[in-house]
């Protein structure tokens, strides 16, 4: 907007222009940081040019990527998978359809994976729910679970792949806390938290996929030994499938293929007055 400066006197204005039916400002904010106001008719316009760009900036070389999943179900296992992606496979991950998870069916993640795997090196990581019952016992939460399952993925991977290369997690905490979390461990270098990831990382995307899919392989082997489909998520439609599997199996089973610290444990044990 250069050709399009004017001159403004006000004091925290750093930059002035005005185009067809849009001012654009530049301006320092209280807290220091410099503010972009668009004004006018064609405002939304104009600024979605500016967020198209930003968006595409994010486009990386090779990249590490990792995502979780099941940390919000009450059965099944937590899993964490690591995908390395290079640049040279940008487009034909772009083609296979390669995005956040949550934007994607089960049945054709299920299906894409078979062909990701020719492609992407990537390291799954997961702890089960009696693994998940001994750390919940031994002072640790869902959060550095998650942090430790994110560190062994990506490093696991980075000792198969030998490529320095920005690590980027799906951003769960702040820097400050991760460290918390990972305080007697290595570093994982060149990392990167990023909120949204899924959307701006082509390996966090492909690591949400594979880590998806083998959440949904666990349900079913957790599920197929008592003729059932384990449901996902952690609603009353869950909770009731549970108190009834409870009822049948016994509270000693349930906790086998269910999260120890969810407060529907405890109300299912309620009812069951155990």
């Amino acid at each position: 907007y250069q050709d399009h400066q004017l001159d403004n006197q006000s004091a925290y204005v750093n930059f002035f222009a005005k185009i067809d039916q849009c001012t654009i400002i530049v301006y320092t904010s209280k807290n220091s940081l410099h503010k972009v106001v668009f004004q006018g008719e064609l405002a939304v316009q104009e600024s979605q040019l500016w967020q198209a760009v930003s968006a595409s900036a994010q486009e990386l070389g090779d990249h590490y990527g990792s995502d979780e999943v099941g940390t919000g179900d009450f059965f099944g296992p937590v899993v964490v998978s690591a995908a390395f992606v290079r640049q040279q496979d940008f487009a034909t991950l772009h083609t296979l359809g390669v995005q956040d998870s949550k934007q994607l069916t089960d049945g054709v993640m299920i299906n894409m994976v078979k062909t990701l795997k020719r492609y992407i090196p990537h390291v799954t990581t997961m702890v089960n729910p009696l693994k998940y019952a001994k750390l919940i016992e031994q002072g640790m939460n869902l959060n550095t679970i998650k942090a430790r399952l994110h560190h062994h993925a990506l490093l696991t991977l980075r000792k198969k792949v030998h490529i320095t290369a920005p690590m980027i997690i799906d951003q769960f905490a702040s820097e400050k806390k991760m460290d918390e979390y990972l305080l007697d461990l290595p570093n994982i270098p060149n990392r990167v938290l990023l909120e949204k990831a899924e959307s701006q990382a082509l390996a966090v995307a492909a690591a949400s996929i594979f880590a998806r899919v083998r959440f949904i392989e666990a349900m079913n082997e957790l599920g197929k030994p008592y003729q059932v489909k384990l449901p996902f998520g952690a609603s009353t439609q869950v909770e009731n499938f549970a108190y009834l599997f409870a009822k049948k199996h016994g509270i000693e089973t349930l906790q086998t293929i269910t999260k120890s610290n969810f407060i529907t444990l405890q109300r299912i044990r309620k009812k069951l007055g155990s």
